[in-house]
């Protein structure tokens, strides 16, 4: 579904073993400093973008995921444990 598309954005983890594509302008950035963002970043907020899944994709390997509450879920490289992203469950 991806292949066709160009990718505005591109990113990934620190080690490179997980990396993604953006197909839309990300909207409503923000930055949260709520408890679980402080915690999954280990700093005082979170710099959070949003898009919808479906102009989004992971490119290179498999994030690891966890529930950081009963509302949401936060996608990590297993490798060397960068954040790479929030969605509400």
């Amino acid at each position: 579904m991806t292949s066709d598309r160009t990718a505005v954005a591109t990113g990934g983890c620190q080690c490179g073993a997980v990396r993604y594509a953006l197909y839309v302008a990300p909207e409503n950035a923000h930055a949260c400093h709520c408890r679980m963002c402080q915690r999954a970043t280990g700093g005082v907020f979170a710099v959070l973008a949003g898009a919808k899944k479906k102009d989004f994709a992971w490119t290179k390997g498999e994030p690891g995921v966890f529930a950081s509450s009963n509302l949401a879920s936060r996608a990590y490289c297993r490798d060397c444990g960068t954040p790479l992203s929030f969605s509400y469950n």
